[in-house]
């Protein structure tokens, strides 16, 4: 070809692409479109996730005669393990592939800069709500964090008391069957949910503190807790206090994010309690005014005095 004829291909080219419009918004296919073009169908996912949910119920009982096995495969129960300690209990199954790592890792990097130690003033209790999971499992977990996190420090070593909280040894790692679970769950309102089609189970993320006497004295949601509110609530666990109305009104203005996985201020809901207030008050107002506005109105003249 010669050069001429490539130079009046090429001019008649960009005469195109300039008299063709330019236009950014998305064409409309001439193709007939196919059922997931017409229809939106629902997020299976989703609708799954929004079950999962954590539930506070503070003060709430949790059974001591619930049997567990530990790490190794030894028999325990949950009224075998305070002995006068609070509890953390750390909702968590061994197999999860993201946010059960995250929770640990969360509850690891806060212990490590509070003033309390695991297995002196307090237990740390991670339980499986995998009813598939057996002491295989808890102890690969244990396993795992104890190569990750650290192993405990020699007895005796120059580093004994300093850096004691820089391991999971001194965790308790346990698997159940599916009614102790199940009791477990309920007493302390973790709602968690089995993907029929994969397998995976849905939760929430959270972790509880238990009194001495295994009452529900707290939640922390997500998986970031600050060290000095995880020190406040392990002080009044061992006090056995119990959380306020103000934590279920914070808790009521939380909202779990399914894609996420963690709390988040729920704007409608502060709008709704912030009406509730006002209508409270304006309620008062009103009434209060017409009932002293009665009162006031009933009460006779006082006569002016003659000369």
């Amino acid at each position: 070809m010669s050069v001429k004829r490539v130079l009046l291909v090429m001019m008649a080219l960009a005469g195109l692409v300039q008299t063709s419009p330019c236009d950014d918004t998305p064409g409309i296919s001439v193709l007939p479109r196919g059922p997931g073009d017409v229809q939106v169908k629902e997020n299976r996912y989703t609708k799954l996730k929004e079950q999962a949910t954590i539930d506070q119920q503070l003060g709430s009982q949790v059974p001591a005669d619930l049997q567990f096995l530990d790490y190794e495969g030894k028999p325990i129960t949950l009224g075998d393990i305070p002995k006068g300690k609070p509890v953390l209990l750390v909702p968590a199954y061994y197999r999860c592939r993201l946010q059960c790592n995250m929770v640990l890792a969360g509850v690891f990097d806060t212990l490590k800069r509070v003033k309390f130690k695991p297995g002196v003033d307090f237990e740390v209790v991670v339980f499986s709500f995998d009813r598939e999971e057996g002491p295989a499992d808890a102890a690969r977990k244990r396993g795992e964090l104890m190569e990750t996190t650290g192993r405990p420090v020699k007895k005796g070593s120059f580093l004994d008391g300093r850096f004691d909280h820089r391991t999971v040894a001194d965790w308790r790692f346990l698997v159940a069957g599916e009614e102790a679970i199940n009791r477990l769950c309920d007493s302390i309102g973790y709602r968690f949910v089995r993907d029929p089609e994969t397998g995976e189970i849905l939760h929430g993320m959270g972790i509880v503190f238990l009194t001495p006497d295994l009452k529900v004295s707290h939640y922390r949601m997500g998986m970031n807790y600050q060290p000095f509110n995880v020190e406040k609530d392990l002080q009044m666990a061992s006090e056995n206090g119990i959380g306020t109305m103000v934590d279920k009104l914070a808790f009521v203005c939380m909202k779990y994010d399914p894609h996420s996985g963690q709390y988040s201020i729920a704007v409608i809901r502060l709008v709704q309690v912030g009406a509730i207030i006002t209508i409270i008050a304006l309620a008062f107002i009103i009434f209060g005014n017409r009932l002293f506005g009665r009162k006031l109105g009933g009460v006779a003249p006082v006569p002016a005095s003659g000369s």
